[in-house]
């Protein structure tokens, strides 16, 4: 099935993870996680029983990890949790969602008076390059009145990535926070795993019944990197050149944030960066 896991074994000493994008005729298209150096015609292939899932602990706090939930802090590996989250879980069922809760805290007083948000709601900060989305997030990550934070950097410079962690974000925001970051050197799949990952672990903490803000920077790279994969799957391009998947993965990534089940006590209140 598309979007399936396989590992292309290549004459490099480690094999290179792949995932099907599509079909044509009878044979099955993959992409590569990484560089397609060593891959020849005849090459085995793998399928990974495992599929796409992670296993997320509340030991993640404070870390930063990738894609594939791999740390890139330096701070030694990630313990693991019992049960195993499927980056590309369905939202919630309609009829059995919680509603919109109580006005949140965003600790940023003009949003707070003139962009009221309520736990479990989702809203877009629409700016164009340069302006400040990243710094407001990050004033959002340390000040937000919440019980964990989860920071999708998808498509970040990867110059800008340690400046916000260390500087724009500091200790103090980072302590409670997980941050998921695909610079925008990765392949395509890789920053578009990584906006999964991140829906994944914020889906984890609001089952632990916590209140999660989720923040991603940008949602506009997520279409980006499924652009790319649709186009080199063979779809037609369309408006901008975005491809119809871009068109329904956007909605099943973003409808995952929200309000849970509505006998949980847990929600995620989503911000989205869109470039403009």
């Amino acid at each position: 099935s598309v979007g399936a896991r396989a590992e292309i074994e290549r004459r490099a000493d480690t094999p290179l993870q792949a995932e099907v994008v599509g079909f044509r005729e009878t044979r099955a298209l993959l992409m590569p996680f990484g560089p397609v150096e060593g891959v020849a015609p005849g090459a085995e292939i793998r399928l990974d029983p495992m599929g796409s899932a992670v296993r997320p602990t509340r030991a993640w706090l404070g870390r930063v990890i990738d894609a594939f939930g791999e740390p890139i802090d330096g701070l030694g590996p990630l313990p693991q949790g019992p049960a195993a989250y499927p980056l590309r879980a369905p939202p919630p069922a309609a009829h059995a969602r919680g509603r919109v809760g109580a006005r949140l805290d965003l600790g940023v007083r003009s949003m707070n008076v003139f962009t009221t948000c309520c736990r479990g709601q989702r809203l877009g900060v629409f700016a164009g390059s340069g302006v400040g989305k990243s710094v407001l997030l990050s004033m959002l990550a340390k000040q937000a009145d919440c019980d964990a934070v989860v920071v999708g950097l998808i498509g970040e410079r990867g110059r800008e990535v340690r400046e916000f962690i260390e500087e724009t974000l500091g200790e103090e925001g980072l302590k409670r926070a997980i941050v998921v970051v695909a610079t925008s050197d990765e392949p395509a799949l890789k920053r578009r795993q990584a906006a999964y990952m991140t829906l994944a672990i914020a889906e984890f903490l609001r089952d632990q019944d916590l209140e999660v803000l989720c923040l991603m920077d940008s949602v506009t790279r997520f279409a980006m990197a499924q652009r790319e994969i649709g186009l080199a799957a063979g779809e037609p391009p369309t408006t901008k050149g975005y491809t119809p998947t871009v068109f329904t993965e956007l909605p099943k990534l973003l409808e995952r944030a929200g309000p849970g089940l509505e006998t949980g006590k847990g929600s995620i209140t989503g911000l989205f960066t869109v470039l403009v």
